[in-house]
């Protein structure tokens, strides 16, 4: 199997488990340790990841070729990842975008905002659905892949 799908599948698996366990365990409601996660372990997992795949291409690929793995394991990986994340919340756990939104709005009020922010936010944690929230994850994974392996196919490539 081609290098980049591989790696696209083992993010995705990753990125799944972690979810299935915080949702699971109720730590999604938390606000805080729902981004602390999104920001480290899963940011983490891609990075450390488009290392592992680009450092094993790079002997036989130039940088524009390690761009194209780094594209190729962002969608394959964000792609799998919207399925999996939409079955999370969609099927497994149907009630936990409502269970997130709760905790969302517990620590908007705790914060202290203005009525009409505090109003702003809350619209958009009701427009969160099992879709919205799975292609925020799609869109993470493609970003974070051809930004993360757009610098480190400058030092991981065929010279």
């Amino acid at each position: 199997m081609n290098t980049a799908i591989k790696a696209g599948l083992i993010l995705a698996v990753a990125v799944t488990l972690v979810s299935a366990v915080m949702i699971g365990a109720g730590l999604h409601e938390n606000f805080i340790v729902s981004s602390v996660v999104s920001l480290v372990i899963y940011i983490g997992l891609n990075i450390a990841i488009l290392f592992w795949a680009l450092s094993k291409t790079a002997s036989d690929c130039g940088y524009g070729k390690q761009l194209l793995n780094s594209l190729i394991i962002g969608l394959v990986g964000g792609f799998v990842i919207f399925l999996g994340s939409y079955l999370l919340l969609g099927v497994v756990f149907p009630d936990s975008i409502d269970r997130m939104r709760e905790g969302a709005i517990v620590f908007l009020e705790n914060a202290n905002l203005p009525e009409e922010q505090m109003n702003a936010q809350v619209a958009k944690l009701d427009a969160a659905t099992p879709v919205s929230q799975s292609l925020t994850g799609l869109w993470g994974t493609l970003g974070t892949s051809l930004i993360v392996g757009a610098i480190i196919s400058i030092f991981k490539r065929k010279k």
